[in-house]
Formats: structure tokens, C-alpha cells, sequence
């Protein structure tokens, strides 16, 4: 595996203590833009509040790592929380998704899936004194018929309540479907938006430095060219950074190189 060459080669080369740019990074070290930070604000808005949150983003951008670090920052005693990483489905199996996902049940009429994602909810709430947080991912996906379940599976005691926090994750063009008059209805149930940007090149040096930090670099590997050159190829989205910031080193490394120059990244844009 390339992941396992690189690793051979870019941790003893740089005596790192192990390889940067990975997306299992422990939530405590990961870098807040002030998109990140905004996002963050939002989310702790709809923990308090409760109800419909719109997450949305370019692929790439941080999305699912902002909701990753929400989720584990979650009082367990307080909350309890579900990723339901959706795909193109019916309603029907929409429901029986996100059945499953809150109690475990496989049933196939959609009166009784109906009745039983309420009532997982309402259990949760009384009997666990437990929010029940759902996370959605790739919602842009979702068909518009879906969005109108949505809609009426959450609608509590005549729409007068939130018993639960639902989040809405997905691509930008999420923002324009939504906006379509068909969704007006759901569009007015949700309470949060934000939508997550690429760093700046600002952001982006200082996010390259802190990963390489975080397993131990102290000196500065990644020249200004290098820099530079990165944020030409990548404008600032965070997963084609790690990328590219990967190769460049594995590139270096292999050549015994102390230091990271536009060379390597052009070299590196060849092969990610």
C-alpha cells in the first residue's frame, strides 16, 4: 500500500512520530479555520436549541471532520448520537434507515417504521433523558420526497416542540436545492445554516505547520515555494492539501531531502 511506503519512508527520514496529514487525527489537534470555528458556533447554537441544522461544503472541506468533533464532544449522560450516512433511496427505505439506526427494528410497512422512529425518540427522551442527535451525510443526494418525511417524522405534539437534533450535511449545491419552491415547507424548519470554505493561504500555511507539529517537526520542512505552490493547486480545500502535502514528503524524503520546495510539489501533483 502507498500509505505503508510513505510511512516507511517520511516518518524515520524526518523522525516523525507518526505520518501527518491523516483523517484519523485525534479531534484535540485538529486546526480551526475561522470557517471550522464558525461551524463550530453553529453547532453548539442547535445543541442548546434543538431542531434542523444545514451543513454544506465543497467535497473536501472539512465537513465530516467538523461533525466528528462535535459528535465526540457530546456529554454521552446528555446525548446520544447517530451518523446515518445516506444514499440515493426511496422513502421507504429512508424509513426503514433510519429506523434501524434508532432502535434497532426491521419492519417494512411504513405506518409501523413511522410510529417507531417516533417512539425511539420519544423513549429516548423520557425513559434515557437522552437528546437524540442524527446526523445525515450526503444529503444532496436525497430525493426531494425524502426532505418531506423529514419534515413530518419530526413533527412533534402539533409541531410545537424539538425533541431532537438534526443535522443536514452535504455538498454546496445543497443550498440551491433547498431554495427550490417545492421544499419551502422543510426550508422554514431549519434553524441553522453554515456553509464551510477553503482556507485561506494564510490558513493554509499555518494549518500545514500545525499538522506537521503535531507528530513532532519541529523545524520548518515545507519551504515558502512549497507553500505557495500548494495553495496554487489545492486553493485551500483541506483533504487535496493532506494529499498533496503527503506525496511531496514521501517525494523529499525518498530523495533525502531536508526541506519540501516547489519542485517536489510539482512532482507530487503527478502522481495524487
Amino acid at each position: 500500500m502507498i500509505i505503508k511506503k510513505e510511512r516507511i519512508v517520511i516518518r524515520p527520514f524526518y523522525n516523525l512520530k507518526t505520518l501527518p496529514f491523516q483523517k484519523d487525527i485525534n479531534v484535540s489537534e485538529l486546526y480551526k479555520s475561522s470557517s471550522f470555528k464558525e461551524c463550530s458556533s453553529r453547532l453548539e447554537y442547535v445543541k442548546e436549541n434543538r431542531g434542523f441544522m444545514m451543513l454544506t461544503g465543497a467535497p473536501g472541506t472539512g465537513k465530516t471532520t467538523a461533525l466528528r468533533r462535535f459528535a465526540y464532544s457530546l456529554n454521552t449522560n446528555a446525548y446520544e448520537c447517530f451518523y446515518i450516512p445516506l444514499a440515493t433511496v426511496s422513502i421507504l427505505d429512508f424509513y426503514r434507515q433510519l429506523c434501524y439506526y434508532l432502535t434497532g427494528e426491521k419492519l417494512s410497512k411504513k405506518a409501523q417504521l413511522f410510529s417507531c422512529i417516533q417512539d425511539g425518540i420519544k423513549h429516548r427522551i423520557k425513559n434515557n433523558k437522552k437528546v437524540p442527535v442524527i446526523i445525515f451525510d450526503e444529503v444532496h443526494l436525497l430525493k426531494n420526497e425524502n426532505f418531506n418525511e423529514l419534515q413530518i417524522i419530526f413533527n412533534f405534539n402539533f409541531d410545537s416542540t424539538n425533541p431532537a437534533i438534526v443535522i443536514l450535511s452535504g455538498q454546496s449545491h445543497l443550498r440551491d436545492r433547498i431554495s427550490r419552491e417545492i421544499l419551502t415547507s422543510f426550508r422554514q424548519r431549519i434553524s441553522v445554516r453554515h456553509h464551510i470554505i477553503t482556507l485561506t493561504k494564510e490558513e493554509l500555511i499555518i494549518f500545514i505547520n500545525h499538522s506537521m507539529e503535531n507528530v513532532n517537526c519541529i523545524d520548518s520542512i515545507f519551504n515558502n515555494s512549497a507553500m505557495e505552490a500548494i495553495y496554487n493547486v489545492t486553493r485551500g480545500n483541506i483533504r487535496e492539501t493532506c494529499n498533496l502535502a503527503l506525496k511531496s514528503l514521501y517525494i523529499a524524503a525518498k530523495n533525502k531531502l531536508l526541506q519540501v520546495t516547489e519542485e517536489e510539489i510539482f512532482q507530487a501533483t503527478k502522481e495524487v
